[in-house]
């Protein structure tokens, strides 16, 4: 935590003045410190980002921002060019959103005749014809039963018959869906998800200090604070 203290403390002197103004002394300073042009060339590189930022903000304007990006472009050792606004702004920062695609519209079609089942759509190999003949036979079987107790006299029995479920019919429809389920590859509609731990606990990218202050460390590795009082995200110096 000495190496944060000390970067904490280096950045102290450029939190005064304008966002422009701390801007310009943190790129004269990173020229001056870096240690060799590669350490140089990345710290530069997370400057370009903070000056986009505090330009998406409005905390600087236009002028401001491309005045910033030549100077980082003075002390690029690689001699790199960053995107500056110029009269170009929406052009530049709008640039990677792509044109909504052309949608190809065919033959209208009626809600209702799409959500009609067609006859060949039943797939596995249990096939409509199958199910069909399936539920036939349970239903003669239930009427044949009731038909009996009523020529036997058996008032109970009708009564047990007009309101029973088979055990056996109901285990082969039991059956019947398994192998549906199976066979076509669907999801089982009486399987239990199991419950996963949220993975986000263990996201190493963000952290907060016994201090209060914030760590977070953005898509290139490198890591950047914000004390508990501040609102701005800092570069931490390495």
């Amino acid at each position: 935590m000495a190496k944060k203290k000390r970067g904490f403390g280096k950045l102290l002197g450029a939190i005064t003045g304008s966002p422009y103004d701390q801007l310009l002394k943190q790129i004269e300073k990173q020229s001056e410190s870096a240690k060799n042009d590669s350490e140089l060339g990345k710290k530069l590189k997370k400057l370009s980002r903070i000056v986009q930022q505090k330009y998406e903000e409005e905390a600087i304007d236009d002028e401001e921002h491309d005045l910033l990006m030549e100077e980082i472009e003075e002390v690029d050792p690689k001699g790199r060019s960053f995107p500056k606004l110029g009269d170009d702004s929406d052009e530049f920062y709008d640039g990677d959103i792509p044109d909504a695609p052309e949608l190809k519209l065919g033959k209208k079609v009626d809600l209702d005749d799409l959500m009609r089942s067609k006859k060949d759509s039943f797939s596995s190999s249990f096939g409509r014809d199958e199910f069909d003949e399936f539920r036939n036979r349970m239903t003669e079987d239930f009427h044949a039963a009731s038909d009996e107790a009523i020529q036997a006299g058996d008032h109970d029995r009708e009564i047990i018959t007009e309101t029973r479920v088979f055990g056996s019919a109901e285990d082969e429809t039991e059956s019947v869906k398994r192998g549906i389920v199976s066979e076509g590859e669907f999801a089982d509609p009486n399987a239990v998800e199991e419950s996963h731990e949220d993975e986000s606990d263990d996201d190493d990218t963000y952290r907060v200090d016994e201090d209060g202050t914030e760590w977070w460390k953005d898509d290139d590795g490198y890591w950047w604070f914000r004390g508990p009082e501040q609102e701005e995200w800092q570069p931490y110096d390495e």
